[in-house]
């Protein structure tokens, strides 16, 4: 018997910080209406796809089998590996979607390396979907579109659709609204992860229970204008996140770490999704790298990076 022909093929999954984020509503779905200015940045994962090849002439029909040919490892044990993982899920969709996969590989496997903090509001779950989409189109040569990559990113997450293509954009509605914008200006940014997670759905439901002040809510309109007229000072001035007020009223100890984050040098100091995260902006990388060294001396997790 012939020895099984095998294809790798490896992607970035790179996390996301929410430089700003309003709430506007709800949709008919019930769903939450967002406006949020997401910027991707170099701290991600790395998900591997990897198939055995059958070979011979594809077949022209192929039935979805009850088991699929699928497993999924990481090598983090605060996620599972089973369907309730978006990863999983993501890859699931694009073997229903597309089951000419099985007619020419089997015994699929997605391996996850976690360094995107699980549950720290960075998008580390969006990110392996996106992966996992954009890894399988070109593992199996799938030739999708970015339209139907995003129509699929859009089922399984709000962050997805933005994930796939990154960069800076505006996103709305349930999140299948991206439109890119220029970047801001390049500076330094500090990722501080306190080592805990929040629950996004908890954090929804207490915005849904408060009122949230006026004041809380950013000028979204007033933030893009910034950006595309390249007044970064004003746009960084303008930078908020509505969920902190519910968030820091979940956990009190979210409120003192920002309090203790905007006592660094930091320009602007700001919780990214529902949180944990902070992200710290700095002119200077010196003093984004001295801000961190204190801060992980306290037990955060830290990272600067150039964006």
């Amino acid at each position: 018997m012939a020895a099984k022909t095998y294809r790798r093929t490896e992607i970035d999954a790179y996390a996301k910080v929410n430089l700003s984020l309003d709430v506007t509503g709800l949709d008919d779905r019930r769903y939450h209406v967002l406006e949020s200015v997401m910027q991707t940045i170099p701290l991600c994962d790395s998900v591997v796809i990897t198939s055995a090849v059958k070979g011979g002439a594809a077949p022209k029909n192929v039935a979805v089998p009850d088991r699929l040919p699928l497993r999924v490892t990481t090598d983090s044990r605060l996620i599972p590996s089973d369907s309730r993982n978006s990863a999983y899920r993501a890859a699931e969709l694009m073997l229903r979607t597309y089951p000419r996969i099985m007619g020419t590989d089997d015994e699929i496997t997605v391996t996850i390396k976690k360094r995107i903090p699980v549950g720290g509001g960075l998008g580390g779950s969006s990110a392996d979907c996106a992966a996992v989409l954009n890894g399988f189109n070109t593992h199996f040569g799938l030739g999708l579109s970015a339209a139907e990559l995003t129509a699929l990113g859009s089922k399984l997450g709000s962050d997805v659709p933005f994930m796939l293509t990154g960069g800076t954009a505006l996103v709305s509605g349930a999140g299948e609204q991206v439109r890119q914008l220029p970047s801001p200006e390049s500076c330094f940014m500090l990722i501080c992860y306190p080592g805990y997670g929040m629950d996004t759905w908890e954090v929804y439901r207490k915005y849904d229970e408060m009122t949230i002040p006026d004041d809380a809510h950013p000028d979204t309109a007033a933030l893009v204008s910034a950006l595309e007229a390249g007044d970064s000072s004003a746009f960084f001035a303008g930078l908020k996140n509505v969920l902190e007020v519910p968030a820091f009223s979940l956990n009190k100890k979210l409120a003192a770490l920002k309090t203790r984050l905007e006592q660094t040098d930091a320009e602007k100091v700001l919780m990214s999704g529902s949180g944990s995260s902070f992200f710290c902006l700095f002119k200077k990388e010196s003093r984004a790298r001295a801000a961190m060294a204190l801060l992980e001396a306290e037990g955060n997790e830290c990272s600067v990076f150039k964006i």
